[in-house]
């Protein structure tokens, strides 16, 4: 891979987690969740997507606060909790 094609995925990956991100966090404040905490919930989701990575305590702990939020947005993913 030549250090332009790195850079241009680096760049995508980069633009879909903004994306997702974005998404992910307008689906749940219009299910209810307060904007700081979709934030973070949706990165936590976003993450998990893209990278594999599984949240941290402070996002498995909002997670579990507002699961009944995330599945109404179709945003739940078997290993959130994991």
């Amino acid at each position: 891979m030549t250090t332009m094609t790195a850079v241009a995925f680096r760049m995508n990956i980069a633009n879909d987690f903004k994306e997702l991100g974005t998404t992910y966090w307008q689906k749940l404040v219009r299910e209810g969740v307060p904007k700081n905490e979709a934030r973070t919930i949706a990165t936590a989701i976003a993450k998990l997507e893209l990278f594999a990575k599984q949240p941290s305590s402070e996002q498995k702990q909002l997670i579990s606060e507002f699961s009944r939020f995330i599945c109404r947005a179709q945003l739940w993913r078997s290993d959130l909790l994991i």
